[in-house]
């Protein structure tokens, strides 16, 4: 009980000093409500979405938050980034978890966005999963979603990690303001694009080396961990089925239309002409991640691609790519998104789902393995596989989420079959 007590105020002393010292990129700007969520919507919510992955039945009130605070751009400069916040009404007592979601375009779905309609998105399932439990959950924007108006920094692990970062200390300094009590155990997490960024972000803390950052438990999940080997080789696979190119399409379209939109790099350095064309005008738009997709795969169709990702791409990138040629901005950045080759401290649950079609489960294995090597044993890295039967990248995440919440709730004995 006494080493309770000192964390907890080992953390409210750390919100208050970052506070103090002006820290600009920790501070909470506003918040406002986004609705709260009643115990019988709760229940019949939760049996919902973890049908196929149960979770200990729990109904508590839920309250929503947007929150803006402040953190630093690609640029270094101070901006104003959202997020959600999510807690039981009566108090966390279990801690404060961060969840990095996976990759949208659209600001529209950003998790800020989200008053607690049922829509299958990230923020929900996440705000499901663990704040049923006794946690209160913090879901960044991350930058160039929700209320920051500009490019979203994709695929760009470490970039958007420090936003996640960010959203910590204003997460308990809303707590604190509205005198609620949160725990002061701090848990990591997250999904494809955001299991990379959980993964940086875990890094991240580590090296911070302070108490009002130490991370109790980490579980990336499904993250493209080795940006520069393992999803470089998947980016340009062929044989693929029209759902696989439209993805692959998608993600590195993404890419470069942040290098336009940032670093003035033109979209013809990496696409042919009529498709860098259709990058710009979709992206542009106001248009569904799906509609985009779709946007896409016609034109690819148009360009008599044949689901072949070196039928659009420029021959040049794709020697580049090959070659891994960091004269390349692109691949350049790319180059310091690896997460995969380090040591955690903190217990870590790596998840993937078995046969993923997104994110290639070698990332995973990659990191699993590059670990294991650096002498991470069993006390402190598993990793879970998610069967892949009747599942693919997108509903798997209640699942992945469900091995999340018991593996912070239990440790490695909660998710048996973690190897």
């Amino acid at each position: 009980m006494f080493t309770k007590i000192l964390r907890y105020f080992s953390v409210t002393a750390a919100v208050v000093i970052f506070l103090a010292a002006g820290v600009s990129a920790q501070r909470l700007v506003s918040n406002v409500s986004n609705g709260t969520l009643r115990p019988n919507v709760v229940g019949a919510r939760l049996n919902e979405i973890f049908k196929n992955a149960p979770l200990a039945a729990n109904s508590p009130q839920i309250e929503l938050r947007k929150i803006v605070y402040t953190t630093i751009d690609v640029k270094g400069r101070s901006v104003n980034v959202s997020g959600l916040v999510a807690w039981p009404t009566g108090g966390a007592p279990n801690g404060l978890v961060v969840f990095c979601h996976g990759t949208i375009q659209d600001r529209r779905n950003s998790p800020s966005k989200w008053t607690g309609k049922p829509n299958g998105s990230e923020a929900e399932t996440a705000t499901y999963a663990f704040a049923t439990g006794g946690y209160a959950v913090v879901i960044p924007d991350y930058l160039g979603l929700g209320d920051h108006q500009a490019a979203h920094p994709y695929p760009l692990n470490v970039t958007n990690a420090r936003s996640a970062r960010d959203s910590i200390v204003p997460a308990r300094m809303l707590a604190m303001q509205t005198g609620y009590k949160i725990g002061p155990k701090l848990y990591v997490t997250g999904y494809s694009e955001g299991g990379g960024i959980a993964m940086a972000l875990t890094r991240d803390l580590q090296g911070l080396n302070s108490s009002g950052y130490q991370v109790e438990k980490s579980a990336p999940a499904s993250g493209p961990y080795d940006v520069t080997d393992t999803t470089r080789d998947f980016m340009l696979v062929d044989g693929t089925d029209t759902l696989g190119f439209g993805v692959r399409l998608y993600l590195l379209s993404y890419a470069t239309y942040y290098f336009r939109k940032e670093h003035g790099v033109k979209i013809t350095n990496y696409f042919k002409p009529t498709m860098a064309n259709s990058i710009w005008l979709n992206y542009n738009s106001t248009v569904s991640d799906e509609n985009l997709i779709k946007g896409l795969v016609i034109t690819a169709t148009l360009m008599r691609a044949k689901k072949s990702m070196k039928n659009v791409l420029t021959p040049e990138f794709i020697s580049r790519l090959e070659r891994l040629d960091k004269s390349d901005p692109l691949i350049a950045e790319l180059a310091k998104q690896d997460v995969y080759d380090w040591s955690p401290r903190t217990p870590m649950l790596l998840i993937n789902l078995e046969g993923d079609g997104v994110v290639d489960p070698r990332n995973t294995e990659k990191a699993f393995r590059t670990m294991r090597a650096r002498g991470i044993g069993r006390d402190k890295l598993r990793r879970y596989i998610i069967p892949g039967e009747g599942l693919n990248h997108v509903i798997a995440v209640p699942n992945a989420m469900s091995a999340a919440r018991k593996f912070f709730d239990e440790g490695f004995a909660g998710v048996r079959d973690a190897q």
